[in-house]
């Protein structure tokens, strides 16, 4: 890490948590503040509410994603690439990737009319100034929590968020701390060709001999472009994942459905986006 970026992060880790920030040049007016808390904030900020949780799958460039404009929606990734198509911004933004946090940086830092949310590793690189606000994701590079602990859901987003390989799993966390219910799934599309049977799980470079392995994964063709990282997911375990993400839900009288279009997976109930009424207005 350059030493800018270690500095970033021990800035984040230390605002993590509430401490004393001056409001004005006032040097009597002072506030508590703490990423922690903004996070605390949206506790149950949507309860009973409907949302729209969206992944990056290609199936999105063959629905209607413009009806969402004013539902409660969360996404990921490049997925703030299609906002000007849409005619609209996801409610909330989340990305933990680092590799893929790094490659988008100078444009999500730019990024407003959402509510950005980043894990609190990738402050090196987004900074303390980009309008994030960080979440703790916690045991990332544990082998004990890839194997018998794994997978656990965070019921408070605030104060730890657990990973279920896919960032999907990451949005379905948030949905619950938000207090949603039901949570529609759309571009979940769980296929992503022959990757897994070519490579084991984790990341690969793209290069001009197999970015045509890659196009026809994701909502755009350009999505990844040569020289960019790729993680190839490691497919049981993400279905583990949702399959421990549904059980939490349903053992707390809320439900996860699968709204998407030609999904692959079986985990969650599948309804038609189309049949979806009543669109809703943000509260």
């Amino acid at each position: 890490m350059q030493p800018v970026g270690y500095i970033r992060l021990l800035l984040a880790q230390y605002q993590y948590f509430p401490h004393f920030v001056r409001v004005s040049r006032n040097p009597f007016r002072w506030t508590v503040d703490g990423h922690y808390l903004r996070l605390a904030a949206l506790h149950n900020k949507h309860a009973g509410q409907r949302c729209f949780v969206i992944a990056n799958g290609p199936s999105l460039s063959r629905m209607d994603i413009p009806k969402l404009k004013n539902e409660i929606t969360i996404g990921c990734n490049g997925i703030y690439k299609e906002f000007d198509q849409w005619g609209m911004k996801t409610t909330y933004y989340v990305t933990e990737d680092m590799e893929q946090t790094e490659l988008r940086a100078s444009e999500i830092r730019k990024l407003t009319g959402t509510t950005k949310l980043a894990a609190l590793h990738n402050a090196y690189v987004l900074g303390c100034r980009s309008g994030f606000t960080y979440f703790n994701c916690g045991a990332k590079c544990t082998g004990q929590y890839w194997n018998e602990n794994y997978p656990q859901f965070s019921k408070d987003f605030a104060s730890v968020v657990y990973l279920g390989n896919t960032v999907t799993y990451i949005m379905l966390q948030l949905a619950f701390f938000l207090g949603c219910d039901p949570v529609y799934i759309i571009g979940l599309d769980f296929n992503y060709g022959v990757l897994p049977q070519l490579f084991p799980p984790g990341k690969i470079e793209i290069t001009e001999d197999n970015i045509h392995l890659v196009r026809g994964l994701h909502v755009r063709d350009d999505y990844y472009r040569v020289g960019d990282l790729i993680g190839v997911p490691a497919v049981q375990k993400q279905e583990k994942a949702f399959r421990h993400a549904k059980d939490v839900f349903e053992a707390n009288g809320r439900s996860v459905l699968n709204a998407g279009k030609d999904s692959c997976i079986d985990v969650f109930e599948k309804v038609e986006f189309d049949s979806i009424q009543h669109w809703s207005r943000r509260q």
